[in-house]
């Protein structure tokens, strides 16, 4: 290993135990408790867990009081006159307030998975998977160059397989996985293309040297390195039109469901595109391509949810649709209200996911359904509370977290143009349309078509006390937007520092709650005024249901696409083998049986030789004479 200016001696502890504990814990998880105590494995990651939120708080802290921060060069993998590939660690705002809320949700979340898979007979491994795939989060987050965030990327979608198809007898979870991968392997090769395109460039993928060079220079490839970073980011963020595999990876366990959608991968699509900012916000036309994406997302995923039933997947295709909105905010250039979205995002949505896991384990069965609830706020008391405080928050309600940062973004929108505008109304409408939705239909009633859920119980202690500690963070995120706003700003890699949040408007506050009410009220209708109407337009309407179950269309499109490439893929392997693989093993036989020919016609006879002479000699006359 090639050392280089800077070093682990240089490196604060606090870092250091960021990726210490996660490997000791799952060193001594799989080599030592594992073996002789399998329902124990947890112990170690939970304290892995406590260690790394404690230091995540801690850098946090230090950015937003001291102005702290880090690019510390560690070590070089490959060295070749001035081409380096390093590695090393970058603390600045941007990483650091992710990190804390990803440190925060994500250690809740291990604790409520110990609840949730206690009596399912893969707990070990769960447990395993499940921290390598926070592991690689906190990896990625504190990269300081494209390559280490590559490894890191690649090792988030590869811990995701393992989760998605966590329940591997299931069908239907080995599909998913398989989706899953795979759609994110078609971004991640864009991401792969941009880092060797920068390395070829610069010689180099550090943040902090490629960033001032790229603002203050010009360079042909920026602007295919910018599109590939989008692209890279459309299939980790679910964005049209590799959105598809996030709500499929609904097969996983709640607590993966929980994880992946709140804290980590989905949402390091959007952390790639901002942590590459001062790069994309240099090429044309990109900022704007970002932003008609990301509303088309959103708008498109917030319909589609509205008309979905089970519960885990109305809330994936909410998570889709608010990726949308951040991948919005992004394309505005407002990179402050969108990574405060994401911040926002990753509290309201895990509550609203464990809130699910909740109602499904009460079922006994691993999701649940519509028409299996309704009039749970008796039974779930607790569970109704916090799922109401997270869905007064995704819908944009004053002063819940999610109004700060959803209207920040719409404050942007409001000040771009009309398309801008109606998107962003758009967008608050179906917001609050299905998530109310969800909340009537689950928790009041029961309507005629619902069961009502008759056998249902509030959740353990171990379940339900890590929902209420998220839950805070939902009732107390919108009070950080002023700090958030200088945290955000510290160590911003380039000269031209990003914008602080927009500062309180009426007329931005009158339109985000204009765009709620109305959401809220078609839902309150739907179920309260006509309760059979979620049940009766689904009779009546067969063509429009389907086209919502299909995405309208697109679903059966990427099906049809996938099976061409299959049909493509099995017709080039019947080639290679009958008529490639043919040729080359059958060259020995032919040559062989030509030999044998050639054989029987070497007689040993001069005559015979003589009078082939002659007539090879005749054909030869024959051919000049013509």
């Amino acid at each position: 290993m090639q050392r280089i200016p800077g070093g682990f001696a240089f490196l604060p502890w606090p870092v250091i135990l960021l990726f210490a504990a996660p490997v000791a814990a799952l060193l001594v998880s799989f080599f030592i408790v594992r073996p002789a105590r399998p329902r124990w494995t947890h112990v170690p990651i939970l304290a892995s867990c406590a260690v790394i939120a404690a230091c995540a708080i801690w850098i946090l802290s230090l950015v937003l009081f001291q102005n702290w921060g880090l690019d510390l060069p560690l070590g070089g993998w490959m060295v070749a006159g001035d081409w380096l590939v390093s590695y090393g660690v970058r603390v600045d705002g941007l990483s650091a307030s992710v990190l804390a809320m990803v440190s925060i949700v994500g250690g809740l979340i291990h604790v409520y998975a110990s609840g949730y898979m206690a009596e399912d007979p893969g707990f070990a491994r769960f447990f395993l998977a499940f921290h390598l795939f926070f592991l690689a989060m906190i990896g990625l987050l504190l990269s300081n160059s494209y390559i280490q965030l590559y490894l890191f990327w690649e090792l988030v979608g590869f811990a995701s397989y393992l989760l998605i198809g966590f329940w591997w007898q299931k069908k239907t979870a080995r599909r998913a996985a398989l989706q899953a991968i795979l759609t994110n392997r078609l971004g991640d090769f864009g991401l792969f293309l941009a880092a060797l395109i920068l390395l070829a460039v610069f010689h180099n993928t550090r943040f902090a040297l490629i960033f001032p060079a790229i603002v203050n220079g010009h360079y042909a490839l920026v602007s295919l390195v910018g599109f590939l970073l989008f692209w890279a980011a459309t299939a980790k963020s679910a964005q049209f039109p590799l959105y598809f595999w996030l709500p499929d990876a609904m097969e996983g366990p709640t607590p993966v469901s929980a994880l992946m959608h709140a804290a980590t991968m989905v949402t390091a699509g959007v952390f790639l595109l901002a942590r590459s900012w001062p790069l994309i916000s240099t090429v044309p036309v990109l900022p704007d391509l970002i932003a008609v994406v990301g509303a088309f997302t959103a708008i498109a995923a917030g319909i589609v949810a509205c008309a979905k039933k089970d519960l885990k997947r109305i809330l994936a295709y909410s998570t889709v649709s608010h990726l949308g909105i951040m991948v919005f905010g992004l394309g505005l250039g407002e990179v402050a209200p969108a990574v405060y979205h994401l911040i926002t995002h990753g509290f309201f949505k895990a509550v609203l996911f464990l809130c699910a896991g909740n109602i499904a384990h009460g079922l006994h069965q691993p999701t649940a359904d519509l028409d299996q609830v309704g009039g749970l706020r008796k039974k779930m008391p607790f569970t109704f509370v916090c799922f109401t405080v997270a869905a007064l928050s995704l819908g944009g309600i004053w002063p819940f977290a999610g109004y700060f940062s959803k209207d920040a973004i719409l404050d942007a929108a409001l000040h771009r143009g009309p398309w801008a505008i109606v998107a962003g109304v758009l967008i608050g409408v179906t917001s609050a349309l299905y998530i109310f939705r969800m909340l009537f239909l689950t928790f009041f009633g029961p309507s005629p078509r619902q069961k009502g859920g008759e056998h249902i119980h509030e959740a353990e202690p171990v379940m339900a006390v890590p929902v209420g500690f998220i839950t805070l963070g939902t009732l107390l995120g919108g009070l950080l937007g002023h700090s958030f706003s200088t945290v955000i700003k510290s160590g911003w890699p380039v000269a031209q520092p990003i914008a602080a949040l927009p500062e309180f408007s009426w007329s931005t506050f009158a339109v985000g709650m204009s765009a709620a009410a109305v959401g809220a009220g078609i839902a309150w209708v739907i179920a309260f005024v006509n309760p059979s109407f979620d049940w009766e337009w689904r009779t009546k309407y067969p063509a429009l249901e389907s086209a919502l179950n299909s995405d309208f269309g697109w679903k059966p499109f990427v099906r049809l696409a996938t099976a061409g490439v299959v049909a493509l893929a099995n017709a080039a392997g019947f080639f290679d083998h009958a008529v490639v693989d043919g040729a080359v093993e059958g060259a020995p036989r032919v040559a062989g049986a030509a030999g044998e020919q050639g054989r029987r016609l070497a007689t040993g006879r001069i005559n015979d030789y003589v009078w082939w002479m002659l007539a090879g000699a005749a054909v030869l006359l024959l051919a000049v004479m013509r």
